[in-house]
């Protein structure tokens, strides 16, 4: 590998990493919003396939999708553990 491609490689990098920083940033901060308006204590992540997914920490085996969060605020259900384990993922 010459040096220029090694800067370019390191460039690449830490733009990566940089990025996974940002992108844990906000997936913290997608669960603080949940937790503060909910109530359910949790955590976000992302899994291939299924997106982000919210994860409450009374069952850490499985998520829902946050998209499927919205989508039962939107249609004005109360958004409850009860309700999140009760449509978790498997």
């Amino acid at each position: 590998m010459e040096k220029s491609e090694i800067r370019k490689l390191k460039a690449a990098l830490n733009k990566a990493e940089q990025l996974e920083s940002r992108l844990l940033s906000q997936m913290g901060e997608i669960a603080k919003i949940i937790q503060e308006t909910t109530g359910v204590v949790g955590n976000v992540d992302l899994l291939a396939g299924d997106g982000f997914g919210f994860t409450p920490e009374s069952n850490n085996d499985t998520h829902v999708g946050v998209d499927e969060i919205i989508k039962w605020a939107e249609n004005g259900e109360e958004i409850t553990e009860e309700l999140i384990l009760d449509r978790l993922s498997f």
